[in-house]
């Protein structure tokens, strides 16, 4: 096993190379990737890198290793479901060879976790193989599936999610936004037994979804507030609204639309600046909670939805891909009535299925 080939971002051009097989080093464990999805993150990063790059700059950031990314390209993927293939020195070999494994995106560098994807040295899942920490790997369980494993991630971001909302007794949810992320939310907020469940989204696919996942109630947010059908389905109840979108000016709006007392917990990335009226926040006396990643017990939490049948991966699943039909399935994905989550399996042919 000498070569491999993996799909690299430069700039905004996808290109398929051939190249080393990554050696596993102390610690590590070579794993074959066999499934990963594409997350909004990675379409941000597709997008909005050169704006990011820029952006931290003008703030005094160092953006040497953003800068290197983008020049010297970049192996994305976080999302992934990969198969044990071998150890490096020092490492415990509590697995075996063969079982399959998730982890959290990261990996020990000298003892501190460096992102995966997010340089050139730390390949990420969009390719045949790549090394991981070996104390950071999850066996999945015989009875998940591999593409379920593969969701693992981004419901772990739900599970992180709403634990930080820390939703009060008989409190109502509001999901502005039903991608993958606003998805998964609403999938975790059934679980653990909240009964009312507004989405908001203007999509038709996506509002199909978020009914699919439990929500009660979904509005097209175009024509109707998810708040106000809040307020009608749920009167009196605290309120905890999850913005997903990003979108510009929706912190703002939400603000001005949220009951007294609301809590609102953003996970959508915003492209840009983005503002609000601190004195309608203050009268009403606002909680405002912003979240990335999660903990390895909420990381594990996600692993144990998937295994107990509580979350629906297959009604998001809606295509695979190969590592030369990434930049397509990139394109496909800018269209919410086409597709919610399309995979990536670097041993399949390029065209989306």
């Amino acid at each position: 096993m000498t070569g491999m080939r993996a799909s690299v971002l430069y700039g905004q051009t996808f290109r398929t190379e051939n190249r080393p097989v990554p050696e596993p080093g102390p610690g590590e464990v070579l794993v074959k990737v066999r499934s990963c999805g594409i997350c909004g993150s990675d379409l941000h990063v597709f997008k909005h890198q050169k704006h990011t790059i820029e952006t931290a700059r003008s703030l005094g950031a160092d953006v040497t290793e953003l800068e290197r990314a983008y020049n010297q390209g970049v192996v994305l993927g976080h999302e992934f479901v990969g198969e044990v293939c071998a150890f490096g020195p020092g490492t415990e070999r509590s697995l075996a060879v063969g079982d399959r494994v998730v982890s959290m995106p990261f990996v020990l560098k000298q003892g501190a976790p460096v992102l995966i994807g997010s340089n050139p040295e730390t390949t990420g899942a969009y390719a045949e193989y790549m090394t991981l920490t070996e104390a950071m790997l999850l066996k999945v369980p015989a009875t998940v599936p591999t593409e379920a494993a593969a969701f693992v991630e981004p419901l772990g971001i739900a599970v992180h999610s709403v634990n930080k909302a820390a939703l009060p007794d008989g409190a109502a949810a509001v999901i502005v936004g039903a991608g993958p992320i606003g998805l998964a939310i609403t999938a975790v907020l059934k679980a653990r037994g909240v009964r009312t469940i507004i989405a908001s989204d203007l999509s038709p696919k996506r509002r199909e979804l978020a009914a699919r996942m439990g929500a009660g109630y979904v509005v097209n947010g175009a024509e109707q507030s998810p708040i106000t059908v809040a307020a009608e389905k749920a009167p009196g109840a605290p309120l905890v609204i999850f913005e997903n979108t990003g979108a510009p000016g929706m912190l703002g709006r939400l603000v001005l639309e949220a009951p007294q007392n609301a809590r609102i917990v953003v996970t959508g990335i915003a492209s840009g600046n983005e503002s609000f009226l601190p004195m309608v926040a203050i009268a009403k006396e606002l909680s405002m909670v912003f979240v990335i990643y999660y903990s390895p017990e909420e990381f594990a939490d996600a692993l144990r939805l998937i295994e107990q049948g509580l979350f629906d991966w297959k009604a998001l699943h809606t295509g695979t891909v190969g590592l030369d039909g990434i930049a397509g399935a990139f394109s496909e994905l800018a269209d919410p009535e086409k597709h919610a989550k399309i995979l990536i399996d670097p041993w399949s042919d390029g065209s989306l299925n």
